[in-house]
């Protein structure tokens, strides 16, 4: 059995990363392509958003079946908003000690709703494994957690003394497992977001590679290149990916060098998303556009009876209705499919008291393109099959997906990869009524909403949605599943562990 270092970089583009490896500016990333299996196109979720599609990495799930909705949803089994954004306005809606301890706490314990990959693995009670810097990291070993100084003054702000998670746990400034030579320090502080940084990152890891061999699972996560890219776009973003490269680099020199490496791990790398481009003028305002209606304020709970609550998540948003509004429903997707910065629409028929998505219809609408109705077809008329073996029955024009059927039934997609399965694995009783996307160059926001000046994500669009998969060092008996999705990392991690897959139910 070899060990496996799964590396997951926010917001990985293959756009960007082919012509870098071309050029020779990312030496390690194609050292471990022309080592191994390579994707060039790993699907992600919908929506393309970090905390829904690093919940899909690390659980081999569907929003549908993990629970998280998003960055920004309304969570109505607990009657508030799950917030998971950086706009001070929402936070401070929200309330900061809500939103640290959510963020703490209640993301993996309450609103994880699916095993992580490090709670499969220690069921399998033979091998250790280790979490650098995830927000995901649900496991069943208790670690004494710190509270950084300034966070510790603020008034109201309630830290945990102990968090759950995998046997060796490294989370920025709050959770450090001691090595053989005491516990490692990584740079931190506010001016590194307090350790949850590339920085930090670097340090820890190096740390583990320095005092011995890594444990036989280890999730290491550098979250710059998104913040980066957020500012200024993802191709310029790439000297981010360059110093994760020297760090792989310094890793795997650390552990004998490439040779021996690869004789003992698996090195698994990938993005959780892409980001596209923004225009000068990207900001869609959605409470602009729809003014005819009440809109709950940004970050705020329902109070004073308002038609709507938006909750954007950059390039794609959900829009909640009250019960009792639900039935103005086509006025509200009359208004969005006004909008020039609306590409989609997108709603199902769970109101009607379906609970399963392999019954549910799904609508697309588009301003342009048309209008689409889709459903699963495992047990009727066929209208198609995707390159995943998903049968499929629609009725409408494909062009609102960029989609294509030959005469074979073979259903191929062209700038929205996957689009079906990802849509109907994300809308579940838990998420908005209404799903919107933008257009490329747009993004959603509200009052005290920011929008990003460089890329951004979140939609269906293959600019939001596609990273690289690295697989270097796979025994001879697996190989990548083509096409790629990030759903199916944590099942080919646990058969590199010769751990029972997950079962794909996941597959839709």
């Amino acid at each position: 059995m070899k060990k496996v270092l799964l590396v997951i970089i926010d917001a990985l583009a293959t756009r960007v990363v082919e012509p870098a490896m071309n050029s020779n500016a990312l030496p390690v990333f194609k050292e471990l392509k022309k080592r191994g299996e390579y994707s060039s196109q790993c699907i992600s979720i919908f929506p393309s958003i970090t905390p829904a599609a690093t919940c899909s990495l690390v659980t081999g799930a569907y929003p549908i079946d993990h629970g998280i909705a998003g960055a920004y949803w309304y969570d109505h089994t607990k009657d508030e908003i799950a917030y998971f954004g950086a706009d001070l306005s929402a936070i401070f809606k929200e309330g900061f000690d809500h939103y640290i301890r959510d963020f703490q706490i209640r993301l993996n314990a309450e609103r994880l709703q699916y095993p992580t990959v490090f709670e499969r693995i220690e069921r399998h009670g033979r091998l250790i494994d280790s979490v650098v810097n995830f927000m995901w990291y649900k496991g069943t070993v208790s670690h004494p957690a710190t509270a950084p100084f300034l966070m510790k003054m603020i008034p109201g702000t309630d830290l945990a003394e102990e968090m759950q998670g995998p046997h060796q746990m490294y989370l920025g400034d709050f959770v450090s497992t001691p090595l053989d030579d005491g516990a490692p320090v990584a740079r931190g502080g506010i001016t590194r977001r307090f350790g949850f940084h590339d920085d930090a990152t670097a340090d820890y890891l190096l740390a583990m590679a320095r005092s011995g061999p890594l444990p036989d699972f280890t999730l290491a996560y550098f979250p710059n290149n998104d913040f980066v890219s957020h500012d200024v776009g993802p191709v310029d973003a790439l000297e981010t990916l360059q110093q994760v490269d020297a760090t792989l680099g310094e890793v795997i020199e650390e552990q004998g060098g490439m040779d021996r490496f690869l004789e003992e791990y698996v090195v698994l790398m990938t993005g959780d998303h892409s980001q596209s481009d923004l225009d000068e003028d990207a900001r869609v305002d959605l409470n602009e556009v729809l003014r005819d209606f009440q809109v709950v304020d940004a970050g705020a709970d329902w109070q004073n009876g308002e038609d709507l609550m938006i909750c954007p998540n950059m390039r794609s948003a959900q829009i909640y209705m009250r019960p009792d509004r639900w039935e103005g429903r086509a006025e509200v997707i009359d208004a969005l499919l006004t909008c020039p910065g609306v590409d989609q629409v997108i709603w199902s028929d769970f109101e009607n008291g379906l609970t399963d998505s392999d019954e549910a219809t799904f609508h697309v609408y588009t301003g342009d393109r048309g209008t689409l109705t889709f459903r699963q077809a495992w047990n009727g008329n066929t209208d198609g099959i995707d390159e995943l073996g998903n049968r499929w029955a629609w009725q409408g024009n494909l062009e609102t997906l960029d989609a294509t059927v030959d005469d074979q039934l073979q259903l191929r997609y062209g700038n929205y990869p996957n689009a079906f399965e990802r849509i109907a694995n994300c809308i579940s009783e838990q998420t908005g009524n209404i799903w919107v996307t933008a257009t490329l160059g747009k993004e959603f926001c509200l009052p005290g909403i920011h929008t990003n000046s460089g890329g951004s994500h979140g939609s269906l669009h293959a600019l939001d949605s596609t990273s690289p998969l690295f697989a270097a060092g796979l025994p001879d008996n697996l190989k990548l599943p083509q096409p790629s999705r990030i759903v199916d990392v944590t099942p080919l991690a646990l058969q590199i562990l010769e751990i029972q897959p997950i079962c794909d139910s996941y597959k839709r």
